[in-house]
């Protein structure tokens, strides 16, 4: 029998197979970098001249605050992996819409517009929602959450958990928003304060971690037999 294919040699294996029995482990692309792909120094000044025009904006004209929550959606989204960002995507914008809608409605000042229509008197900002921290508080956590390092920071950690439970809170009924924003309004300094310490002290974060006992083996010797006598 003669071979068909004499210079037929195996062929060889893809590089991005590995071999089978060994361990290849799925890794994040952006779970070991420091920063996101835009946060190069042009992207980052840019940036901040945007969120500067925004916040002077909000802070003049308050009835475009509520904006403010689709930035912080964004930038939310932004620091999510990929697999997050598909699991999160839909419920959070859809929540940052209607908490925007809703607080819309709240905000009164000079010029104000309401999306709802046949909504009651809106609450004046000194007396409601000034007091909610919603002029500063979405603009600080967007602010946070572009430029903090995504690798080992306890700070982006919380401020990822304030800005989810701020969008989330479009969700509640009634203006149960408003309980949200009140209490991260009050609690906010808090926490921010300590994250920073454990960021900048990273010894701190050890006397939180539960002793490790190392277990030694116990070793028993067993005497030999008696000898019989005679």
């Amino acid at each position: 029998m003669t071979n068909n294919f004499p210079n037929q040699s195996p062929s060889p294996m893809p590089k991005s197979q590995s071999a089978r029995g060994v361990y290849n482990p799925i890794r994040l692309g952006d779970s070991d970098e420091e920063f996101g792909p835009l946060d190069s120094r042009l992207t980052r000044l840019l940036a901040a001249l945007l969120f500067t025009i925004i916040f002077l904006v909000t802070s003049e004209r308050p009835e475009f605050a509520p904006l403010m929550i689709l930035v912080l959606a964004g930038c939310l989204l932004y620091r999510l992996d990929e697999r997050q960002r598909k699991l999160a995507t839909a419920p959070l914008i859809l929540a940052a819409v209607r908490l925007c809608l809703m607080l819309s409605s709240q905000i009164a000042g000079r010029g104000s517009f309401y999306l709802f229509s046949g909504t009651p008197v809106a609450i004046p900002l000194n007396g409601g929602a000034g007091n909610w921290g919603v002029t500063w508080i979405p603009a600080f956590l967007s602010i946070c959450l572009f430029y903090l390092p995504r690798k080992d920071s306890i700070t982006l950690k919380i401020v990822a958990f304030e800005a989810i439970a701020v969008i989330l809170s479009g969700l509640l009924p009634g203006e149960g928003f408003a309980s949200v924003l009140a209490i991260f309004n009050a609690t906010l300094f808090f926490a921010v304060t300590i994250a920073l310490l454990f960021d900048l002290k990273p010894g701190l974060r050890e006397l939180f971690h539960a002793p490790q006992y190392q277990q030694t083996p116990i070793r028993v010797q067993i005497p030999p037999p008696p000898r019989p006598v005679g």
